[in-house]
């Protein structure tokens, strides 16, 4: 989750956060240079492309560009392109994390994306249409809630490819406590709610710390990089880019701001099976920690985000419940 402060520092944000400038260059010459040198993954036939090129990105995130190409058997096909020079080896992590993934040979509980080809700098897939759960109605944000937690379960169970340190996610809660406190400090939140929200951050604290073998994490699952399909369907985990080896409670704390209850971490734990989950004093421990993830990242969302924007009421809704 890609965050920056918006609004006065003594205010609530009154608009959106804009992503920081792009530090590489994202124009249509370099979105044809890079089509021009992909390279098409076992089993695609790049020549099977119909090549269109639209003239300016669909979409802009903190760390890259979606930028229309073409189509395949009817489908739109975007060049996710790293528009930072800090962000290029996010996308290799993507990679390696999306391969892995499909190699396995497994139904998992939500679509990911498709890669088709690659460059240094880009990965070639298909364009996922819909809303993100953010923006869906609440009974569909439940039912993406439950396939997430089945999702996350399937994913820290499997196999965990070396894909390098997220040094925000994943890692020991003592290691965010400052970014909790400067949150913390900055909400324009109730007295009551910011208690419980200190409350559970010291509960998580306290309890005892991850010890289980590193597991394959997302990074980043909270409701802005689920998509749903607007007519009805199996919902779409992205932005794989912040994806890590570590604690699940990062994760957890994410699946919280879909559905801030107890029960969403009971239905991850009917799936999964890492060794320990069922151990009731592991698992009462994890739930602590994903409980002051959750709050952290709910934290950082209310300081960016406006009450209205879809994040923005996530965060109130898992800080109010």
């Amino acid at each position: 989750m890609r965050t920056a402060y918006g609004g006065k520092m003594t205010g609530l944000p009154r608009v959106a956060p804009s992503p920081p400038p792009a530090d590489l260059p994202v124009d249509l010459r370099r979105i044809e240079l890079l089509c021009a040198r992909l390279r098409p993954e076992e089993g695609v036939e790049l020549e099977r492309i119909q090549w269109s090129f639209a003239r300016t990105a669909r979409a802009e995130g903190w760390d890259n560009a979606l930028w229309p190409v073409g189509t395949l058997s009817g489908r739109q096909l975007v060049l996710r392109v790293a528009r930072r020079e800090s962000t290029r080896a996010l996308l290799g992590r993507e990679v390696t994390v999306l391969r892995r993934l499909r190699g396995l040979g497994t139904q998992l509980p939500m679509r990911v994306p498709f890669i088709l080809a690659t460059q240094d700098d880009a990965v070639l897939v298909p364009w996922i249409d819909g809303i993100t759960a953010a923006d869906a109605p609440p009974l569909t944000r439940a039912e993406t809630a439950s396939d997430l937690a089945r999702m996350l379960a399937a994913l820290h169970s499997g196999p965990a490819p070396d894909v390098g340190r997220n040094p925000v996610r994943g890692v020991p809660l003592t290691e965010r406590t400052d970014a909790f406190e400067t949150d913390l400090a900055r909400a324009v939140l109730s007295e009551d709610v910011l208690a419980r929200a200190r409350e559970r951050w010291e509960t998580g604290l306290v309890a005892a710390p991850w010890e289980g073998r590193e597991l394959l994490l997302h990074g980043d699952p909270h409701p802005g990089n689920v998509v749903v399909p607007e007519g009805g369907g199996t919902a779409s985990l992205i932005d794989w880019g912040d994806t890590t080896r570590g604690d699940p409670a990062s994760d957890l704390g994410a699946l919280l701001l879909h559905a801030p209850t107890d029960q969403i971490l009971l239905e991850y734990r009917r799936d999964a099976s890492w060794i320990g989950a069922d151990e009731e004093e592991v698992w009462q421990a994890l739930q602590a920690r994903a409980w002051a993830w959750g709050t952290r990242l709910a934290l950082a969302l209310v300081t960016a985000y406006p009450p209205g924007h879809g994040l923005g009421s996530a965060g109130h809704r898992l800080l109010a419940a």
